[in-house]
């Protein structure tokens, strides 16, 4: 019975996500919906298809980068409520980001990811100065993530006040802002980091045991590592690619472990569940309140925060 309910779960999961990717790229201000543009032959219908396409490609796999990070963490540091950006990375990104915004470069991806890389590389030290424990690991980030924060601040006090706003969209995960001459890029590097999870299931499986049962099985600081900055590049990617997107890397691994709590399973299912939430999520945004746009962060956010709320009270054994 509990195989039979696992396979309608994935049978569901992969359903929606393939209805929400066909209303997403039918959905935008020109009322232009995927079937006009595969059965008609009006050119422009086809290119504003193609638009919408990269933008629904990006959402998707920013979100399953952010999911699977959100697995990877909840297993290393043995705490269902870790999160990709748990290590201070968007505090890291979003230094850079104000930097590269506030001066006018036009390399926002480049500080932004470069911030994020130089956060972990920090953490990456103190943990293993620690012996990779989960404890030290979460407050080591969010100590880091307070001073980057306060950094952010004083660079808002010294900019201008249309520079402030550009920066506080992007930081809210506007995928309007996204670069997307950079797509394939960020896509083929989320695609490789993601599938190499695939091959440390077991790891994971073993890790979430506890860090003396994995000892004995034979998982080593050298796969730790591995996973850690798997993870990691991974969210300094999807910052650097869209900004924060809060919500997806914490809400989609818990629901999804809900269902079964095999990395086997656990992994994929929650890179199609991520991908899909936050299309869903970039699709409200842009239509709720057309011609504007609001980004997608704060979509996650909010409805996130509800779903998580309603998940504690309806579900209390799965915290």
């Amino acid at each position: 019975m509990k195989k039979f309910s696992i396979i309608i779960s994935i049978i569901l999961v992969c359903t929606g996500c393939l209805l929400i990717l066909a209303i997403a790229l039918s959905t935008g201000a020109s009322h232009i919906t995927l079937l006009q543009a595969i059965t008609g032959t009006d050119f422009v219908a086809k290119q504003i298809i193609m638009l919408r396409f990269l933008r629904v490609l990006m959402a998707f796999f920013v979100g399953a980068a952010l999911a699977v990070s959100g697995c990877i963490f909840q297993a290393l540091l043995k705490n269902p409520l870790a999160e990709p950006y748990t290590l201070g990375v968007s505090g890291g990104a979003a230094f850079g980001a104000s930097i590269a915004i506030i001066t006018a470069s036009g390399a926002v991806s480049v500080y932004a990811f470069i911030g994020g890389v130089c956060t972990v590389v920090v953490i990456f030290f103190i943990a293993k100065a620690m012996q990779f424990h989960p404890t030290a690991i979460i407050l080591a980030g969010i100590s880091l993530g307070f001073v980057l924060s306060s950094g952010v601040l004083l660079v808002f006090a010294f900019a201008k006040p249309d520079t402030i706003h550009k920066t506080l969209m992007w930081l809210s995960g506007d995928l309007s802002m996204a670069h997307y001459e950079h797509i394939t890029l960020y896509c083929m590097s989320i695609l490789v980091l993601t599938t190499m999870t695939l091959f440390f299931h077991r790891h994971l499986d073993i890790i979430s045991f506890g860090t003396g049962f994995a000892t004995t099985h034979g998982i080593s600081t050298v796969h730790i590592a591995i996973l850690f900055w798997i993870a990691s590049l991974a969210t300094s990617i999807t910052v650097a690619a869209t900004g924060i997107i809060g919500f997806v890397g914490l809400i989609v691994p818990h629901a999804v472990r809900s269902i079964k709590a095999n990395h086997a399973f656990l992994l994929p299912v929650s890179a199609i569940a991520g991908g899909t939430t936050l299309v869903l999520a970039d699709t409200i945004g842009r239509s709720i309140v057309m011609p504007y746009e609001i980004p997608s962060g704060i979509i996650t956010g909010f409805f996130g925060g509800i779903f998580f709320l309603i998940l504690l009270l309806t579900r209390r054994d799965t915290v």
